[in-house]
């Protein structure tokens, strides 16, 4: 015991629309910390006031209402794909290998040219000859 001290607490809470007063009077502070806790865990779930709940909800569905009808922001368009430097992409794709151009004979100054299509937006790639200033003939059968 605490000499002749005794330790007390007092707690206020509304339960149903109604006050009330928790008193617990103990030895030690985590006497009366341990039965107030006991006390609270015999509340119903729903203790706190019906008028205050119903406010806090009323709150929360205008706060949620306002986010879904303010103006979404819209997504920044993507940004155009970088052309692959030549010394990255050396090789024809469908052969593996450089082409030679028909004019020179020669692969020496084959160039992979790449741009973004204004029409389509996609991505193109031809091969074009430095010496020359020539675009290597697209291949018959349908290919690029």
């Amino acid at each position: 015991m605490n000499g002749d001290k005794r330790y007390h607490a007092e707690v206020k809470i509304t339960i149903e629309g109604h006050e009330a007063r928790v008193n617990c009077f103990a030895d030690t502070l985590a006497e009366i910390f341990q039965d107030i806790g006991t006390i609270c865990g015999q509340f119903p779930p729903d203790w706190k006031n019906p008028a205050m709940l119903e406010t806090m909800n009323q709150a929360n569905i205008a706060r949620h209402e306002k986010a879904r009808l303010a103006p979404k922001p819209k997504p920044e368009p993507a940004p155009a794909p970088k052309p692959t430097p030549k010394s990255e992409m050396p090789f024809d794709e469908e052969t593996g290998e450089i082409p030679v151009c028909p004019t020179c004979g020669t692969n020496e100054a084959m160039e992979l040219i790449e741009w973004i299509d204004k029409n389509t937006g996609e991505p193109r790639a031809e091969w074009k000859c430095q010496n020359c200033r020539k675009w290597l003939p697209k291949p018959k059968n349908g290919g690029r």
